[in-house]
């Protein structure tokens, strides 16, 4: 009975080795980044691609709930769901892209941060549409197709520009039209997306029936406004380092966040898969399972292997990077990995409430949490020290799990000792940071103990070996 080798364990790998090849192509890119190109021109590039994660928000959601949705759906009605999502995707993402795009003009105009143009309407529209369509076809169980496309989309088109320069063939000429190149290869992605969406008989027959535009508008309103939130949570701070302290800080702060960012390519994969497995689930002892034991997975999985890297940072990060390396760099790395890591499982949780239909719970608990975030953020602006900002997102990653995971118990196998757990490893990469290494081994032989008798290994079983 091998872990791993039925279909909800392929779909996780189909998901998952997207990013597994973009840290490979990434480990190659950054470096070349940060030794050949322009402080200016890099940060510039990096901006752009930040700007686009607004997509996120003028998605509507609609491929996710879309995702959910087709679960419940009579098969008889499933092939008309499916192409009306697709059609108000496409509408969606003309209409917005096209409304951001002049609200953007006019808050820019006045600030010499970044460039302006064409292209940057052309890649809000192609980036909604490849949200809601990526959601649609992997609700649809499309893992394969929607793996690749995204290889190209989200890594590839970011990456591959900077690999480029490296041939000296017309380096100006690359450098100063990165962005431009890296959205010609985001379409080739969208295209091919769309090709296998539409290489199916599943829109056979189907009709667009706009009365199901209902099904929509609650769960959007709801997913949208938490969207909004986690722009300014993942990408306000970025946006304040470049306007106050300058590319050169934007570039060390940006590196080890990139770089702590692939941790989430594997919540992601899980995420994908699970968020129609749950939707399907009536039976709240089959969620608890399900859910329990692809959380578990995840944490020991990822857990184990940033304990067993640690140690080793500072020399990955200086062979690595070379010239490019600052010392800054490696407190960073660590203080957001740890961030990354708790900020997964809260995505993971942010899933149950979805598939629960309890979105609106965790959008109540972000406004809440808005303010006093805000208000953190202008004191690191004002004593600008980009250590201040990592520290403020992990303490408000790390309460709003503790919120979110309260709220969900029922659904997690061995509560009490999950938070224990956390709690203990949150405390081994803190005194890691003050080199405190007694404190540190005792805290990891606490952790190994309570996970032995804590391990899930029956339920863990069960959902990834083979039936």
């Amino acid at each position: 009975m091998a872990l791993l080798s039925n279909n909800h364990s392929k779909n996780i790998i189909y998901t998952l080795s997207p990013g597994l090849i973009s840290i490979f192509i990434t480990f190659f890119s950054i470096p070349i980044f940060l030794n050949y190109v322009d402080n200016n021109i890099y940060a510039d590039y990096l901006i752009k691609h930040f700007l686009l994660t607004i997509s996120t928000i003028l998605s509507l959601q609609f491929g996710k709930i879309s995702s959910i949705k087709m679960q419940l759906i009579n098969s008889k009605h499933k092939n008309d769901f499916v192409l009306t999502s697709i059609f108000f995707s496409i509408m969606i993402g003309i209409v917005f892209s096209c409304i951001i795009f002049f609200i953007i003009n006019i808050i820019f105009k006045n600030f010499n941060l970044i460039k302006i143009d064409f292209s940057i309407l052309v890649g809000f529209a192609i980036t909604i549409i490849y949200i809601n369509l990526e959601y649609i076809g992997r609700g649809l169980g499309f893992f394969k197709a929607t793996s690749f496309t995204n290889l190209i989309f989200y890594s590839i088109s970011i990456s591959l520009p900077g690999i480029m320069i490296v041939t000296e063939l017309k380096r100006d000429l690359l450098i100063n039209n990165l962005f431009n190149i890296s959205l010609i290869i985001k379409i080739v992605s969208l295209i091919l997306l769309i090709i296998a969406l539409f290489n199916k008989e599943l829109f056979f027959n189907a009709k667009i029936k706009l009365k199901l535009i209902n099904k929509f508008i609650f769960h959007s309103k709801w997913m949208t406004i938490t969207a909004v939130y986690n722009q300014i949570y993942e990408y306000l701070d970025k946006h304040l380092i470049k306007i106050f302290m300058g590319p050169s800080m934007l570039i060390i702060y940006s590196v080890p966040q990139q770089i702590a960012a692939k941790l989430s390519i594997i919540s992601n994969a899980i995420i994908s898969v699970i968020l129609p497995k749950l939707s399907s689930l009536k039976i709240l002892n089959q969620k608890k399972i399900i859910f329990s034991a692809n959380l578990y997975m995840f944490i020991y999985v990822i857990g184990l292997s940033l304990l067993i890297i640690l140690p080793f940072l500072e020399y990955i990060l200086k062979w690595w990077l070379e010239d490019g390396y600052q010392q800054e760099m490696l407190y960073l790395l660590k203080l957001f990995l740890l961030l990354t890591f708790f900020g997964s499982c809260s995505n993971i949780i942010v899933t149950l409430y979805e598939t629960n239909s309890i979105e609106k719970k965790n959008t109540i608990l972000e406004t809440y949490s808005i303010f006093p975030f805000l208000i953190s953020l202008s004191l690191c602006v004002y004593f600008k020290n980009i250590f201040y900002f990592a520290i403020v997102l992990l303490l408000k990653e790390l309460i709003l799990l503790f919120i979110r995971i309260n709220e969900i118990k029922k659904y997690i196998i061995n509560f009490k000792y999950l938070i224990i757990q956390f709690v203990l490893f949150n405390l081994i990469f803190l005194f890691n940071l003050y080199k405190n290494n007694f404190i540190v081994y005792l805290l990891i032989l606490m952790l190994i103990i309570l996970t032995v008798f804590n391990f899930p290994l029956k339920i863990i079983k069960n959902e990834f070996k083979k039936k």
